[in-house]
């Protein structure tokens, strides 16, 4: 058997480094639960808060995740299990509401920003409530090394962002306004209501009637009005979520199921589950598609 050369005489062995591994360690899917042991009614995960949690990194708010849920039922359950699947809806409206929010934080921060260098919180992240009424905050589902026991990760702070209106703290919020908080979609209303062009019309032509190939008051009138308004509502409106999916396991005779919803777009990260009945925690899991924004596909919703 050949050997290797050997090292030239008094040239010493370079010293190997530590073993770095071939891939990026990144848990991208993660059970997710509430506090009182089982998911039951409406319950609203934030996939920046998940996977910061897990992976013990920031992961920020303002990104749009590529996520899909699944359902992961035990095989003792016996009853039909039905979750149905939201997320913020994927179009201009929500896009510009959160841009339009982002940009009124950064903007009153900005004096605070330049006297306070050195007192700015480490992980600070612009952050919007979701607003949903009566809806339980998810969290992290990890298993205990020693029994394998479902534990729940409520660690960490993610704090909604606040400004100040008139001397007193207000949080961002997907959902309505209310004393203490701003709706991100309402602002955006006012910002960005369309408004009907022509606002007035001119209904009168020049000698009308005299030639019929000539200005007539109809066509004016039509000319003026028939696409003064848009092909659309004047206002964003409040239908901000979409429905992605409704994930069932039906046991017994029927034997149907449909576990997942497969990759869909999170706006901020925000999906909202409804059950119609209780599950045990860890009993749904969601995962990100890997990507390059600190291994998670991750895009942002607007300029840094």
């Amino acid at each position: 058997m050949a050997k290797g050369k050997a090292p030239a005489k008094g040239k010493k062995i370079a010293a190997k480094k530590q073993h770095s591994p071939d891939f990026y360690p990144i848990v991208n899917s993660v059970s997710v639960g509430v506090d009182s042991a089982n998911l039951n009614g409406v319950t609203v995960g934030d996939a920046g808060k998940l996977f910061s949690i897990v992976n013990r990194r920031l992961y920020r708010y303002g990104k749009q995740y590529t996520l899909k849920v699944d359902l992961d039922v035990d095989v003792s359950v016996g009853a039909d299990v039905m979750v149905e699947v939201y997320a913020l809806r994927n179009n201009w409206d929500n896009q510009r509401a959160y841009a339009l929010a982002k940009k009124t934080y950064d903007e009153a921060y900005a004096e605070e920003r330049a006297l306070g260098k050195g007192q700015i919180a480490r992980w600070s992240d612009f952050r919007i409530t979701h607003g949903v009424n009566s809806a339980t905050d998810l969290d992290p589902v990890l298993y205990d090394r020693d029994t394998l026991a479902a534990t729940v990760l409520n660690q960490g702070e993610h704090a909604a962002s606040v400004v100040d209106v008139g001397g007193s703290n207000k949080t961002f919020t997907w959902g309505s306004a209310g004393g203490s908080e701003l709706s991100v979609v309402a602002e955006w209303d006012n910002a960005g209501n369309v408004s009907n062009s022509p606002a007035s019309i001119s209904t009168t032509a020049p000698y009308a009637g005299v030639n019929s190939d000539d200005l007539t008051s109809n066509e004016m009138t039509a000319l003026g009005n028939r696409g003064d308004a848009p092909p659309y509502a004047n206002t964003g409106g409040g239908d901000i979520y979409v429905k992605v999916a409704t994930l069932y396991y039906r046991p017994g005779a029927t034997g149907m199921s449909r576990l997942s919803t497969g990759f869909f777009p999170a706006l901020c990260g925000t999906f909202v589950l409804k059950s119609n009945t209780a599950l045990n925690n860890g009993q749904v899991r969601v995962t990100a598609k890997l990507g390059d924004y600190k291994g998670l596909h991750a895009l942002d919703q607007a300029q840094e």
